[in-house]
């Protein structure tokens, strides 16, 4: 015990204080939430993972195995991985039942859109993974659609509830309608997809891209491909 406290002691001293207090915000927010001892303890918990991606993820293919396993067991609640990709993301699964057990309404709504969106933690539903590092749109499988309407629905009942993670999950979505010019069907299947987020969502803010978007496709000018794999 004494030696695994050592390992990421010493771990903790090769950050930088910025890096290294953003560490400990994170260690001490999952105790508070833990211990129910403060209202929104688990957004707070949740806001503290970006501020640990920014001062570990650079570092993590330097640290030795032992310094990784014990950054690991350090963190409860991420998921930390530097083979083929490196990343820091929540662990989806774990935020679940912390918010089952210890958060409110928003909370749990939140983690539920997450969950939906991130069924596995690391890629969302609607991106078909083909590579460590990329994947196709799953266009036509209204996987779009449905984790628009999870998001744009959270946000209006939860108006001041995770605001900056809830926007960025949208807008994720709004990017991939609006940018991705990988496919994994046919041209038939991105028509149903756009068509049906412009039926779904006439005041989206989106609607103007999509709409652009769909017109290029039906006018056979579109970028994106059909069929595609990711690479």
């Amino acid at each position: 015990m004494i030696a695994r406290c050592l390992i990421f002691a010493l771990l903790l001293a090769q950050l930088s204080t910025p890096d290294r207090a953003a560490v400990e915000r994170y260690r001490s927010a999952i105790k508070s939430v833990e211990s129910g001892a403060s209202p929104r303890a688990v957004e707070a918990a949740f806001a503290a993972i970006g501020p640990v991606d920014k001062a570990l993820t650079q570092k993590l293919e330097s640290l030795t195995d032992d310094e990784f396993k014990r950054l690991e067991q350090e963190l409860p609640g991420l998921l930390v991985n530097r083979e083929e990709i490196v990343f820091i993301k929540p662990d989806v699964a774990y935020f679940t039942k912390l918010a089952a057990a210890r958060g409110d309404d928003a909370d749990r709504a939140f983690f539920a859109a997450l969950k939906a969106t991130y069924p596995e933690s690391v890629w969302p539903t609607y991106v078909e993974q083909q590579t460590d590092y990329a994947g196709c749109t799953r266009f036509g499988s209204m996987s779009l659609v449905e984790t628009y309407r999870v998001w744009s629905e959270f946000q209006r009942k939860y108006p001041d509830r995770y605001p900056a993670a809830a926007n960025q999950e949208a807008s994720a979505v709004v990017g991939e309608l609006s940018g991705s010019t990988c496919a994994c069907g046919d041209a038939a299947a991105i028509e149903r997809e756009l068509d049906q987020f412009l039926r779904a969502f006439p005041a989206s803010s989106a609607r103007a891209k999509v709409e652009e978007r769909l017109q290029a496709l039906r006018a056979r000018r579109s970028n994106i491909r059909t069929n595609c794999i990711a690479g």
